[in-house]
Parts: structure tokens; sequence; C-alpha cells
């Protein structure tokens, strides 16, 4: 039996004055309104109410008992209310895992600029390496790259991740831009642990190079000081595009278009996630990009931005 039950009747009998009253305001019996008290008074072993034909009154256990049930009641209406403000506006909290393997800057940017947009959510942003780091993780939004296969999430297609083959000006005065994926290996390339570059012709190719790691920072750094050739987010490179320290090819075989997504838990989403991930939305453009697409990479552009 619920430990509430009786308590609403007793409350509204207490309310409205009377048993009748309080009958007609539940739209109930007389009857089921005393039996319901009667049992309630029962299970906690005290009278709460003196009941004649003239009047009605409240024991002296009754009305500690109402005075304590009445603090609960407007609680739990307080607390209600402060949930309904978790789906009318963009409140609470937002625990955000963005993978750090391609290089979190522009997302983090914005998130920041996200945040600056509605102050009164709390955000946390937490950042992972593999996409093995995300199980038993406690979040709110998970943003993930490529195919994805946790039917127990949901996800948001918002936009593409993608990448050029890039390498320092110094680089490519030496050695030139490969001719095909099959020239790769005449070069040294700068890739992640895996050692391969995809291409969007759905080809992958094994890469040689002696310098590799799973941070897109470390690789961009590494082409900067034309240590080779690297295959990297447009979104992690584009200053350094804009800023001459890298350089891309035009040709159409040395792209990646990786797909992003927002991953969330199924089930009732709160306001600021539903906030968030509309904010993406608005931000991205679902769309595959070209990096020699020169308003792409003028400064102030964005470059996953239609």
């Amino acid at each position: 039996m619920s430990a509430w039950r009786g308590i609403h009747e007793f409350l509204t009998v207490i309310s409205a004055g009377s048993f009748t009253a309080a009958a007609g305001r539940m739209d109930v019996s007389k009857s089921f309104v005393s039996k319901t008290i009667s049992e309630l008074e029962a299970r906690i072993g005290v009278q709460l109410v003196i009941r004649t034909t003239r009047r009605m009154a409240l024991t002296a256990a009754g009305e500690q008992f109402y005075r304590r049930c009445l603090a609960m009641h407007d609680e739990l209406a307080d607390l209600e209310r402060s949930m309904a403000q978790f789906q009318s506006q963009p409140v609470g909290r937002l625990r955000i895992l963005l993978s750090d393997t391609f290089g979190s800057d522009f997302m983090s940017a914005l998130l920041a600029d996200f945040s600056a947009n509605h102050p009164n959510i709390e955000i946390q942003v937490i950042a992972y390496l593999q996409e093995a780091d995300l199980a038993g993780q406690s979040f709110d939004v998970a943003i993930r790259y490529g195919a994805l296969d946790d039917s127990s999430m949901v996800a948001r297609l918002f936009g593409y991740l993608t990448y050029c083959l890039c390498a320092s000006p110094d680089y490519i005065e030496k050695h030139g831009w490969p001719a095909s994926p099959d020239d790769l290996g005449r070069h040294a390339c700068l890739s992640d642990s895996g050692g391969m570059f995809h291409f969007n012709d759905g080809r992958s190719v094994r890469v040689p190079g002696h310098w590799r790691s799973n941070s897109g920072v470390a690789l961009r750094w590494a082409a900067r000081r034309g240590l080779g050739l690297a295959h990297l987010p447009i979104s992690l490179v584009r200053q350094d595009l804009i800023d001459g320290h890298l350089l891309t090819p035009h040709d159409e075989w040395t792209l990646h278009d990786k797909e992003v997504r927002a991953v969330f838990p199924a089930g009732i989403t709160p306001s600021a996630t539903r906030a968030f991930i509309d904010y993406l939305t608005s931000r991205y453009t679902i769309i595959k990009l070209r990096p020699w697409m020169a308003a792409r990479l003028e400064p102030g552009a964005d470059p996953q931005k239609d």
C-alpha cells in the first residue's frame, strides 16, 4: 500500500472543512473519504480526526500530522514546478563528451558560445580518446564520429567532419603532392595508431611513417614542422590553412567526410539537451565541405557552416 494513500484525502478534508465538502472537491463519495481516512488512522496507529454529527476537529496528533503532511505536500508541489522548468526552459546541468582524438577545439568553441547564451545551464565538458572510453560514462550528449552501433542511444546527424590531406610548404616543396592513394607509399605520413588514411571512394590505405599519435593536435604540429603528410579535419587545421602554415591539394580523392552525430540517452529529453542539439544543427549544415572553397577559409568564416 502506498505510504501517501489517505494523506491527500486527509489534507482535503481539513482544507475543505468537512467530509462532505472534501468529497465534492475530489468528486468521490463521502463514504469513500471517511473509509480512506479511517484506514490511514489504522495504519499509523493514532486517531487524527474527531467526528461528531455537528463538527469535525483535529486531535493533537492530527494537528502535528497535518502540519508535517502539509509541508511535504507543498515541498512536492515545489519539486514538480522545478522539474517542469527542465522541460520549459534550458536550465540544469549539461555533461558533454567530446572526442579529443579528432581535436576538440572547434566543438569546444561552439560549446562556449552556447554557454554564453544560456547562463542558467551548468556545463561540464569531458574529453575522451576512444569510443570504448564512453562505456560506463554518465553524460547528456556525446559527440560521435562515423558509424554507430549502440542502439540503446538516440543519434542525431548534424554535420560532417571533412578530412583533407595537409602538409607544410617546406614538405611540399621537397616532395610534392601524391597523385593517388597508391602514391602515398613514397611519402612520410603522419597517422593515428592504426596507420590508416580513409577516403570517400571507400578506400582505406595503410600508410608508411614513423610518427603516429591518437591526438589530432599532435599530428597537426608534426605536419607544421614538415615531418610529413597528415590527414586531418579541416576544422582542426583551418587557421593553419588560412595563415599558410599548412597547404592542402584541390583533389577530390584526398577527402574523407566522416558523419558527426549528437548521441544522447533515449527517453524524455531535458530542455538543456534539446537546446544544445538545436544549437548544433543551427550552426552546422549537413553538407560535405571542400577545403579549396575560399569562402570557407577566410578569416572569420565558419568552416562547417553554409
